[in-house]
């Protein structure tokens, strides 16, 4: 079990997607979030994938592959504070990110497929971690959070884009 971390564990700007998970386990709320990613997707018509609702903003794959590649970027932090490296982290530009990867050439069946295997490696990871390193912090981003506020702010940033995708991209 990984419980819901205090509010001096994290940046307040990820208060947002900490209250998006409702369970007072991360593993839980991690766990779901393949089936809920692959219901998600699945309910996306073909000629919506690379729709973007207005302009400037993302397409659906690339919504998809920035918590794709949010995820990964979390779970590194993660990872290096719970094995206590103390080194601070620096933040990345997300838009940066998304421009280069190229997301329009690929399937959502892909992308889905590399969100399940990459969650599940994910979920063994922080099942892994004893309390001691979940209550390990580090800096990133110029910021202080914790390995625990980490298991939330992935699940909860998740559930986010999907609220945003189906209120704004699918309707």
């Amino acid at each position: 079990m990984i419980p819901r971390p205090k509010p001096n564990e994290y940046p307040t700007y990820f208060e947002t997607y900490i209250k998006l998970v409702k369970e007072e386990d991360a593993l839980k709320t991690l766990d779901a979030g393949i089936l809920n990613m692959q219901v998600l997707l699945s309910d996306i018509p073909e000629e919506k994938e690379n729709f973007a609702y207005a302009t400037n903003k993302w397409t659906v794959k690339e919504v998809i592959g920035h918590i794709i590649d949010t995820e990964r970027i979390m779970t590194y932090r993660a990872l290096r504070f719970a094995r206590g490296d103390g080194q601070e982290l620096p933040g990345f530009d997300e838009n940066s990110y998304v421009k280069n990867a190229h997301f329009d050439k690929r399937t959502l069946i892909d992308m889905a497929h590399e969100f399940s295997q990459m969650r599940q490696s994910n979920i063994a990871l922080f099942k892994s971690f004893d309390e001691e390193a979940l209550n390990r912090k580090g800096i990133a981003n110029k910021n202080l959070v914790s390995v625990r506020a980490l298991a939330f702010i992935i699940p909860g940033h998740q559930l986010h884009h999907m609220s945003v995708i189906k209120e704004r991209y699918l309707k």
